[in-house]
């Protein structure tokens, strides 16, 4: 089956039930950029999973995201939320209120506002240019879209008082890093770790320490949307 994911062509046999949640990603037809096959699978690391389905939807999308390093992508434990064609990335420790958080942006926002992805966005730079794509790797409320969106910024969330900071690169990349693939063999680790260092360099990335109040939303979006502007302040 031929599927169309972050704007790569994926072709993946039936596994389990992935073709149902991948659905909104079917391609009729193209040329294959990527493949995931039987034999790339290894789900003994699973094993203490009872749900066969659950396995291959945990090693498919450990399997992509691998392959992806060498699309210049990777994944990010993230919500996504996309308002007028930008990207609010939300991410950090389970538990931090990453899906409350984009909750509060539909409620903030109403229809401007969309969350592509609730769990496992993926990140791309295409042309100097980083993107946020919606996947079917999404999270146990199946919360995705079959959209990108150019990456406005990104906020690391932990618990506190509405506190917001600017993180410098060389601090963002453990916070990415703690937050992006497992099980990295050291031949993709050397694709993965310039990847970050980009995206700690060219994203605006930040740290909030937020309380779910309603008013966070409108910080954050405030706060990322001046800093993605500024940037082109910067460059004139």
């Amino acid at each position: 089956m031929l599927y169309r994911i972050a704007d790569i062509n994926l072709e993946m046999p039936a596994f389990g039930d992935m073709p149902e949640r991948m659905f909104q990603y079917e391609l009729s037809a193209g040329k294959v950029d990527m493949e995931i096959m039987e034999t790339d699978l290894l789900l003994s690391r699973w094993e203490d999973l009872q749900d066969i389905n659950l396995i291959y939807y945990m090693e498919t999308c450990q399997v992509f995201y691998t392959k992806l390093l060498r699309f210049q992508g990777m994944m990010l434990h993230a919500s996504a939320v996309v308002i007028d064609g930008l990207a609010y990335i939300f991410s950090g420790p389970s538990g931090m209120g990453k899906s409350t958080h984009a909750g509060l942006y539909l409620k903030s926002f109403g229809e401007k506002a969309e969350i592509i992805n609730d769990d496992k966005p993926a990140l791309r730079r295409i042309d100097g240019v980083w993107y946020a794509y919606g996947t079917p790797w999404c999270g146990k409320d199946g919360i995705n879209s079959n959209e990108k969106a150019e990456i406005a910024g990104i906020c690391f969330l932990r618990r506190g008082d509405q506190i917001i900071t600017r993180l410098k690169p060389q601090e963002t990349i453990a916070y990415v890093m703690a937050q992006t693939h497992r099980f990295v063999q050291p031949d993709e680790m050397r694709l993965l770790l310039p990847l970050v260092d980009k995206l700690a360099r060219e994203v605006p990335i930040f740290e909030f320490y937020n309380h779910a109040d309603p008013n966070d939303a409108l910080l954050t979006y405030s706060v990322m949307k001046d800093a993605y502007m500024r940037r082109f302040d910067d460059e004139a």
